[in-house]
């Protein structure tokens, strides 16, 4: 990236400031409170849309320089000869005219990569190195170290955000595993205790429930078969019993003949004798004589009676017998209930007759004798045969329960197994997604490369030491040395050397550094030689430094241009010793 021109007007304390560059190293110096700081802060601004001390944007309009009367303020940047980075204030408007490195935002404030986290700066990297954690590679570096692959993949969606998240995801599974692991045996999880643990299991004697269960079996035959012949014995009794009382009943029955055809013989005699009083006293009643029979003459119609004795000629009017005639309907009920009696005679004689074939062929059948000693023998039988299964099937129950057990301990050490080995199986993961993991064998492959460009700058400044990006992201310096205990110089070199290995690494070919005063006088002059050579080696376009000086100094080579800034204003003054 080549730096042409930096513009900016009205922003904290740069009232107005137009710098054209021409040679690769711009020089931005001034006193305090110059506005060196506040062009430094338009630059990151203009390039990245966010002001590097507030990213609200509700505050930006206390970025405006109001002191000449400006209700706006901007810092635009012309680069790469026609490409441009603005931002207006208050608005906060940001205008980039193509898209930059992700990486630049390091190259703009060195010190940046310095102050980040340990996973962001391997977030970072693995920007640089344009490695994704989500990728096919990654699975198969999890599936080389023998990683679960129903596992890899379910954790693969998570890889799509970060490795954190990944990781995360298979230590809550592992907690998971192991609560589980917990509620399944009891017992306080332990890796090394869940490898061979099982539950406690009762005996189990296969063969005795076996037999058992036919001993059940055969009782259960016996006992419906004592059954069915209980049952038979007592339809027998009771079918005797039946027997004996409709023997009882026949004979009564039987018993009765003689009599019922006495008095149906009676019965029958009266009915006759009453039969002619009934037709006499009808007669009597119709002035009829009975014995007379009333008849017509063939020759003349006369009518005329034949009384017994002789024919003679028909009264006109025959005497009626009143008295007959009163004692008719009398007569006549008297014959119906003599008719009924005999009805009645003649049914139960039928009855008693029917009765009495009844009783003998009943008498001729004579069944199996049953007692009720017999029953009760039977009855005891069947209590024994039951007490025996009963007996029989709580020694089954007990056997079945033990079996029961055994195969729900077996169940539960599976089972106990199985979440010892999600366990296992998602802490392989674990450790393979963990910084140290897979990331660090990643990340190698793009702090390689930083770290050797971090070398050869150490080499071409002269710094005093090793300088170095650690696997773990610790910066180190001196063999050893915590960066974050080193001076504010020391750290600037530093910061310096990472900066320029990721503008290196990326292509970027720019950056800007920010308090270059720091340095003393012998190691402004090592500075300046390393990246004069940096800019001969076409390795850098554009150097922005920024430092506070007495005056502007002179007897620069011609690759670096000094530009004074006062009060805000850039200012062209004749260069005086510095």
């Amino acid at each position: 990236m080549k730096i042409n021109k930096i513009s900016s007007v009205g922003t904290v304390a740069v009232r107005e400031i137009e710098i054209n560059i021409k040679s690769p190293i711009a020089l931005i110096c001034g006193s305090n409170r110059a506005g060196k700081s506040s062009l430094r802060d338009g630059i990151f601004h203009a390039f990245t849309g966010e002001n590097p001390h507030d990213i609200l944007k509700k505050n930006y309009g206390l970025l405006v320089n109001r002191d000449t009367g400006n209700n706006i303020g901007y810092t635009y940047v012309d680069y790469n000869n026609g490409q441009r980075a603005c931002i207006t204030l208050p608005n906060g408007t940001h205008e980039l005219t193509e898209q930059l490195h992700s990486a630049l935002p390091y190259v703009l404030n060195p010190s940046l990569f310095g102050s980040l986290s340990a996973d962001d700066r391997r977030r970072l990297l693995f920007d640089l190195g344009n490695l994704r954690s989500d990728g096919a590679e990654v699975k198969a570096k999890l599936l080389d170290r023998g990683c679960d692959e129903s596992k890899v993949d379910d954790v693969i969606p998570f890889l799509k955000s970060s490795f954190d998240n990944a990781q995360k995801h298979a230590l809550d599974k592992i907690k998971e595993a192991r609560a589980n692991w917990k509620a399944t045996t009891g017992e306080v999880y332990g890796d090394k205790k869940a490898v061979d643990w099982k539950a406690d299991k009762p005996e189990v004697d296969m063969e005795a429930a076996i037999a058992v269960s036919n001993t059940i079996t055969q009782l259960d035959e016996e006992i419906e078969e004592t059954s069915q012949k209980l049952g038979a014995y007592v339809a027998t009794i009771n079918g005797a019993k039946a027997r004996n009382s409709e023997i009882v009943r026949l004979r009564k029955s039987a018993g009765m003949i003689d009599r019922i055809e006495a008095k149906l013989k009676n019965d029958r005699q009266e009915v006759i004798v009453w039969e002619v009083k009934v037709n006499d006293a009808r007669l009597f009643a119709q002035g009829v004589k009975p014995g007379n029979i009333d008849v017509s003459c063939p020759c003349c119609n006369a009518e005329l009676t034949i009384n017994g004795k002789e024919l003679i000629e028909r009264e006109t009017e025959s005497p009626i017998d009143k008295e007959a005639a009163a004692k008719l309907p009398e007569y006549e009920k008297t014959l119906a209930m003599l008719r009924s009696a005999v009805a009645n005679g003649e049914r139960d004689l039928a009855a008693a007759q029917i009765a009495k074939e009844k009783l003998a062929q009943i008498e001729e059948t004579k069944g199996d004798e049953v007692t009720e000693e017999m029953i009760a023998q039977i009855k005891s039988c069947i209590e024994e045969l039951k007490a025996g299964r009963k007996q029989a099937q709580e020694s089954l129950d007990l056997l079945n329960k033990n079996i029961r057990l055994a195969a729900e301990a077996d169940e539960k050490t599976k089972k106990a197994a199985e979440y010892h080995a999600d366990a296992q199986s998602w802490d392989n993961i674990a450790n393979a997604l963990a910084p140290e993991g897979i990331p660090s064998e990643m990340l190698s492959a793009a702090l390689t490369p930083i770290n050797e460009r971090i070398a050869e700058n150490v080499a071409m400044l002269g710094f005093p030491g090793n300088v170095g990006i650690a696997d773990d992201m610790t910066i180190l310096e001196d063999d050893g040395k915590l960066y974050s205990f080193s001076s504010k110089a020391t750290k600037l070199l530093i910061d310096s050397m990472i900066a320029e290995a990721i503008s290196h690494v990326t292509g970027i070919k720019f950056f800007m550094v920010d308090e270059w005063d720091l340095l003393d006088s012998t190691s402004r002059s090592a500075y300046l030689n390393w990246i004069i050579d940096l800019t001969e080696n076409n390795e850098v376009e554009s150097i922005l430094l920024f430092g506070t000086l007495k005056c502007m100094p002179t007897k620069l080579p011609p690759v670096i241009t000094p530009f004074w800034i006062e009060n805000g204003l850039i200012q062209d003054r004749k260069a005086e010793a510095a």
